[in-house]
């Protein structure tokens, strides 16, 4: 059916009267586009905002005006034109109205901007009433930084000595208001699993694409994870009663108790009695509790764990002449 009526046109226009007709419909056509375009009209348009002259020791704060839209009246052929290319509107610095640390600028000011950049457009009303714009110092700060590396060790391994960052804090420069509000910036995460060396990495800090706008001394650190074997060894330590009377003297059963310690093998060589202290305090006594209980008050930092073996400490007391 289609096919027939494609053949019925194209026979129709295929005459010479047909295709005279068709040029005179299209050149009239065409005229009455243009004197339609000629007449005038008021229609809206969206105008791309852009600020200018602000001084070079000061930041744009928060999210500032980016488009106004407004009711314009122009010519037809103006219309679409600014339809078909949108336009933007330059705002001076130097315009703005100042009231202590307020920049704005009032509706008329507006108009006033667009008419003088689109002297063939007329404002009629625009959508906003003000426009504020917020200025701020462009301002450093020194922030921690904040490993996120996660690791699980393999049997009998573990950390040696502290994480080491370098370097462990940072400078942020930006607008005061985001600066100001940042603590810390934190590495990004990592696992590591059944680790049994130590770890010396390179990791990039986790920097939210909000805060693209900042500058940073540094997008990336330096994190050495010292990992070691551990091992364990058995000691006995001389133990101190504390708040004993001065008239009383006390015998210990046993006299030295036993701790299972625990640290790196590299260690456990130095480790020597004078690194730990154990104390009972004497106070501590009485009817119910007939016997002294021994606690851990000194040992070494590279020493991960201590255990005493001996959990209580039977005694004799003797009274001695003042």
């Amino acid at each position: 059916m289609l096919r027939k009526v494609g053949k019925k046109i194209k026979k129709l226009l295929s005459r010479p009267k047909a295709s005279m007709f068709l040029m005179f419909l299209v050149i009239s056509f065409f005229i009455w586009f243009l004197i339609t375009l000629s007449d005038t009209y008021v229609s809206q348009l969206n105008f791309k905002v852009t600020y200018s002259g602000i001084p070079k020791e000061k930041l744009v704060l928060g999210k500032p005006t980016n488009s106004i839209e407004a009711t314009v009246q122009a010519t037809g052929f103006k219309l679409l034109t600014y339809r078909l290319f949108r336009q933007s509107v330059d705002l001076p610095y130097a315009d703005f109205r100042k009231q202590k640390d307020i920049n704005y600028m009032l509706a008329i000011d507006l108009e006033s901007a667009i008419n003088r950049q689109y002297s063939s457009l007329v404002v009629k009303r625009l959508d906003l009433d003000s426009l504020k714009l917020t200025l701020g110092e462009n301002i450093k700060r020194i922030v921690p930084v904040i490993s996120r590396l996660l690791f699980s060790f393999e049997e009998d391994f573990n950390l040696s000595d502290s994480i080491s960052i370098e370097p462990d804090s940072i400078w942020v420069r930006g607008p005061e208001d985001v600066v100001s509000k940042m603590d810390r910036v934190h590495t990004e995460i990592k696992n590591y699993k059944n680790v049994h060396n130590s770890i010396n990495t390179t990791v990039r800090l986790s920097l939210p694409d909000s805060l693209n706008n900042l500058e940073y001394q540094t997008k990336q650190v330096n994190i050495v994870v010292p990992v070691e074997r551990y091992s364990e060894k058995v000691l006995k330590l001389n133990v101190q009663v504390k708040n004993l009377p001065s008239n009383i003297s006390i015998k210990l059963y046993p006299p030295m108790v036993e701790v299972l310690c625990k640290a790196p093998i590299s260690q456990l060589k130095n480790i020597q009695m004078t690194d730990f202290e154990v104390e009972c305090d004497f106070n501590d006594t009485n009817d119910q509790i007939p016997y002294l209980i021994p606690r851990i008050t000194k040992k070494p930092s590279f020493v991960s764990s201590v255990k005493l073996i001996d959990q209580k400490i039977e005694f004799l007391t003797k009274t001695t002449a003042q």
